[in-house]
This record gives structure tokens, C-alpha cells and sequence, in this order.
């Protein structure tokens, strides 16, 4: 019942960050977008892997994200399992993490770097057009809201099941 709860509050405020006026410093927006991901990880149910210790976010190339992130790291879990930030310089550096992100303007072919991602990786990113091209979820500002985009086949493909309630807070694509 607690752990209902908790995941009810979880999902309202997750709620309540997707209409905070965007209107923001870039930093702030970064701080938002790493909530947001880190909230993701309580809606979307992994396949097990025995062998796998850590939760791993990987970012390729150089993104905002990676101070917020690795300060969430830092003080939270997921599924009781320490998060560990990587960063990879180019796709060819890519190797298996939980979640990868895919920051705005990267000077890859997304197509490059989908080509690297395997089975049971949530793919998020924040370039206009990316979910339609294969990325799980893609950050996107709607009427300076900050809301997000879900892939429905990206997350098949990926062997990723994300639950109902997250799903209803998304913009699906096709």
C-alpha cells in the first residue's frame, strides 16, 4: 500500500514538473529533464539480468544533463541498485547501459548511435523529430511546458514495458 502511494506521488509530481513555464536557465531545464529520467525508472519494468550490479544512465557526447544526473546518482537507487553515470565521446564507445541519452545536437547520425544500443535499453533524447526516428522517449517543450514523447515500437524493440500511468502523461508517436 505504502509503495502504491509512494509511486502515486511520484507520478503526480511527475505531473506537476511537466507544467513548470520553461521560461527557465538552462541549467534548471537540465535539473527538470534528470528528474524526469529518474522518474522514468519507476514506471518502466526491465528484463532481469543476475549479472548486472549497477543501474547504468550512458550519455553520449556532451550534455547538461551529466552534473544533474550524476548528482541524482549520488543520493538514489533503482530497484536498490546504485545508478552509475557513463559518458561515451561517439557511438563506437557506446556498451551497455539501463538508459541512454541522446542530447540535442549531437554531430552523429542517430542512426549511428541506435546502431550501438541493445535489448533492454530505454533510449531518451531531446532533438525535435527523434522519437518518430527511434528513440523511446524525446523531451520536447509544448506551449513552455516540458513534456515528452513515447515511441511505442522504440520501446517494444527494446524489450522495455513502461506502465499505463506513464503512458498517459505522454505524446505518443508513431
Amino acid at each position: 500500500m505504502i509503495y502504491m502511494l509512494k509511486r502515486i506521488v511520484s507520478l503526480c509530481l511527475l505531473c506537476c514538473f511537466s507544467g513548470i513555464v520553461m521560461a527557465q536557465s538552462q541549467e534548471q531545464e537540465a535539473t527538470l529533464k534528470a528528474a524526469f529520467i529518474f522518474n522514468f525508472t519507476r514506471y518502466i519494468e526491465w528484463e532481469k539480468n543476475p549479472g548486472e550490479n549497477d543501474f547504468v544512465i550512458g550519455v553520449i557526447g556532451s550534455s547538461s544533463l551529466t552534473g544533474p544526473l550524476q548528482q541524482i546518482g549520488r543520493t538514489k537507487t533503482v530497484a536498490n541498485r546504485k545508478i552509475t553515470i557513463k559518458n561515451f565521446d561517439k557511438p563506437e564507445d557506446i556498451t551497455y547501459c539501463n538508459i541512454l541519452f541522446i542530447p540535442k545536437k549531437i554531430p552523429y547520425a542517430l542512426r549511428s548511435v541506435l546502431e550501438k544500443v541493445g535489448r533492454g535499453t530505454l533510449t531518451i533524447s531531446e532533438e525535435s523529430g527523434y522519437a518518430k526516428q527511434g528513440t523511446a522517449f524525446n523531451f520536447i517543450i509544448n506551449n513552455d511546458k516540458l513534456k515528452f514523447e513515447a515511441n511505442l515500437k522504440a520501446l517494444y524493440l527494446a524489450g522495455l514495458k513502461a506502465s499505463s500511468q506513464l503512458l498517459k502523461l505522454a505524446i505518443i508517436v508513431d
